[in-house]
């Protein structure tokens, strides 16, 4: 059935198109993405794959090995410094596997109402992304001022860093190499290089829906596969990109944090990880049913590619095969698979913690129910024995808001290998999320790599109850009942933290009296869809109220700011660095004082000597000692940071040429933090100025050799 998958492949271009994009950018992104993604990964795929199962499927996972064979050409072009010939990388692809191209005759074929719901899940969900973060967020902020999130500026830094340069370094922080996973933003700076398109257009525009609907349509085959029902796939997509937390919308405790609604757009690692983690569930399952040779060597390549999309889901599928191997043992059963592939996985593990991420602990510490921290204990000294009546109370809630969708695990009748695995992931997730303390609440993003596995689990529990049509109407009906229910009610509490979490209960009661009303006529099947579908509005009301994340943790950005970055962009080479005086956010809103201020590293595709210092390695390492929340207030070298200002602000002979000798060939001076003397313009050429921007351009030093001379530093 080609229909539903053609007019969803129509509403994802024209969605850009609707936005304001440029056709052309439009079509350029496109013929990128079939030509360097699906066509070279899908022949690789099927190379590789032991077992044709439908077009779907080899499409969706083609294009993840794809992404992944991007990175790694990505990588080579950069350290041999040909990055100009990236686009030449799928045709060493497609020319010796051209034998491939031709469809197999597919066991599985869907049908039109199993590709229709796939279709509308991903219209939903991108209907979701476009209101919540596309909509309220312009390429290029030329209308006026427009207040971006902090973060999508500096992970724009991240793939402007990338295009230009390999190894990764911290943004605004010179040559300091950053030890992340990266893939996400590598794949970002490969489309821009390969298909032409700005940069900003990619993040802001292209890149966003075209991962959404992937990640829908793999979970949707995983599920089917893994689970061996057809339907399967379509309800775990639902339970992932389409409901979200059964809470009160208006009285939702902040610590239960979220799977879909904000963490989809505002950290684009996570939905890039999400989809790159469904393939190697597929294929840590075959293997696990005892796979033969090309099953590990899947599970290898998914599994290295995954940990460098986001570092927390290979420990955690570790962690569920951990879960076999204990149940064998239990049985009194043991077999080698699991063990074999737990050391795998553990091996996989270790090299990215080497290799990616360089031994850097990224501020994680032990810190048991850390998130609920704003609800019970202190952020400065955590939770003591003391706090066990309030965080069980807690708890409780928190298992109503996210545990609804994961309902139908209590009704899964066959536990065998694969099962257990899902199991043993989410239990791993959401011991991780209330184990560990994070200075920037990332342990929310454990419970989120590990939800693709607890709704397969889910489903299965769902499709293997025998349910009529008409049954799954009228619960579908009640949910929504229900999902207005939760926007509408709001109970008058008392302003104490006992009373937080009693609007939830409140709410789960409800939807657990309406289940149960309903099984009277709709059956175990009717009861089990009203508690899985009734958080629903989770995601809607979201985007209605919080679109952008609403102000909370914003930077203002100017024309003329963009603009002068952008005239550097143009008019320099990535191997000239760029000083500044501009550390922190600055304005009157609440972000003034923090040094997140990323936006001259991300529009110029420029590395900047010394800008913010925020979401730098030692900011982390130094909040999370002190066991503050936040990034780092002051930098930890003044004096070097007094030298990078005395340098851009009351420059002498000898200050410009320290400032030569770490590569900076440019001054970007923004005066609404700092106005220079008149050495400035005197002792630098001014090369571009518009309000309170300038851009000045060093001289050489007259005593400077050669080699420090040269304009020419290598990139890489």
């Amino acid at each position: 059935m080609k229909l539903p998958w053609l007019a969803l492949a129509l509403a994802t271009a024209a969605l850009p198109l609707a936005l304001g994009t440029a056709p052309l950018d439009v079509v350029q992104y496109a013929g990128y993405f079939v030509y360097a993604v699906i066509v070279s990964g899908t022949l690789l795929y099927r190379a590789i794959r032991p077992t044709p199962r439908s077009l779907l499927e080899d499409l969706t996972y083609g294009t993840v090995v794809g992404l992944l064979a991007e990175t790694a050409f990505l990588t080579v072009a950069s350290l041999l410094d040909l990055r100009g010939w990236l686009w030449v990388w799928p045709l060493l692809v497609i020319v010796p596997l051209a034998r491939f191209r031709k469809h197999p005759d597919y066991p599985e074929r869907p049908t039109a109402a199993w590709s229709w719901a796939v279709a509308g899940i991903a219209a939903g969900f991108l209907a979701y992304l476009t209101a919540a973060f596309l909509a309220v967020n312009p390429a290029l902020p030329t209308g006026g001022a427009h207040d971006y999130m902090i973060d999508q500026l500096n992970l724009l830094a991240v793939s402007a860093d990338l295009k230009h340069h390999f190894p990764l370094t911290v943004p605004e922080q010179g040559d300091r190499t950053l030890g992340y996973h990266w893939f996400a933003y590598g794949h970002v700076a490969a489309s821009s290089l390969i298909s032409g398109v700005d940069l900003p257009v990619v993040w802001f525009r292209l890149d966003l829906p075209v991962l959404a609907v992937l990640a829908v349509c793999l979970l949707a085959v995983t599920g089917r596969r893994v689970a061996g029902h057809p339907w399967a796939g379509p309800v775990a997509a639902a339970l992932m990109f389409t409901v979200g937390e059964l809470v009160p919308q208006r009285q939702a405790p902040a610590f239960f944090g979220s799977i879909t609604a904000y963490y989809s757009w505002s950290s684009r690692s996570l939905l890039f990880g999400a989809a790159l983690s469904m393939p190697l569930i597929a294929a840590t399952v075959s293997v696990l049913r005892g796979g033969g040779r090309r099953d590990w060597l899947l599970v290898l390549l998914f599994a290295a590619g995954t940990t460098g999309a986001k570092s927390t889901i290979v420990p955690l599928f570790g962690a569920g095969v951990a879960a076999v191997c204990a149940v064998h043992l239990l049985r009194r059963r043991p077999q080698w698979t699991p063990w074999l592939l737990g050391g795998l996985l553990a091996a996989v593990t270790v090299g990215a913690v080497a290799i990616l991420y360089g031994f850097e602990g990224q501020g994680l510490r032990w810190g048991p129910f850390a998130i609920m921290l704003d609800f019970v204990g202190s952020q400065r000294h955590g939770t003591t024995v003391r706090d066990v009546p309030l965080i069980l109370w807690g708890l409780g809630a928190y298992g109503i808001a996210m545990g609804a969708r994961l309902a139908g695990v209590l009704f899964v009748r066959r536990w065998d290998d694969a099962c257990v695995f899902l199991a043993g992931t989410t239990a791993a997730g959401v011991a991780g999320a209330l184990c560990v303390w994070h200075v920037s609440w990332s342990e929310h993003f454990f419970v989120v790599a590990a939800w693709p596995c607890a709704a397969i689990l889910s489903a299965t529990g769902l499709v293997r109850l025998p349910g009529a049509p008409r049954a799954l109407w009228t619960a579908l009906a009640a949910a929504a009942v229900l999902a207005a229910v939760s926007v509408a009610l709001t109970l008058p509490v008392p302003r104490h933290r006992w009373w937080v979490p009693l609007p939830v209960y409140a709410l789960g009661a409800l939807v657990l009296v309406s289940a149960l009303l309903l099984h009277r006529r709709a059956g175990v099947f009717g009861a089990l869809v009203v508690v899985l579908f009734a958080g629903a509005a989770r995601l809607p009301f979201d985007a209605a109220t919080n679109a952008n994340l609403g102000v909370a943790y914003h930077i203002r950005i100017t024309p003329d700011q963009v603009a002068g970055a952008r005239w550097l962009r143009a008019h320099s080479t990535p191997a000239e660095y760029v000083a500044t005086n501009v550390h922190r956010v600055g304005g009157s809103g609440l972000m003034q004082g923090q040094s997140l201020a990323y936006w001259i590293s991300a529009y110029s595709e420029r590395r900047v000597l010394l800008g913010s210092w925020g979401y730098s390695p030692e900011s982390t390492e130094s909040q999370s000692r002190a066991h503050r929340i936040g990034p780092a207030l002051t930098y930890w070298d003044p004096e070097r940071l007094a030298l990078n200002d005395a340098a851009v602000l009351d420059p002498t002979p000898s200050r410009l040429s320290w400032l030569w000798r770490q590569r900076v060939r440019w001054i970007l001076v923004d005066r609404a933090h700092g106005t220079p003397t008149a050495a400035l313009p005197a002792l630098t050429d001014l090369s571009w100025q518009r309000g309170d921007i300038a851009v000045y351009r060093l001289r050489a030093p007259s005593n400077c050799t050669p080699v420090s001379c040269s304009d020419s530093v290598q990139s890489r």
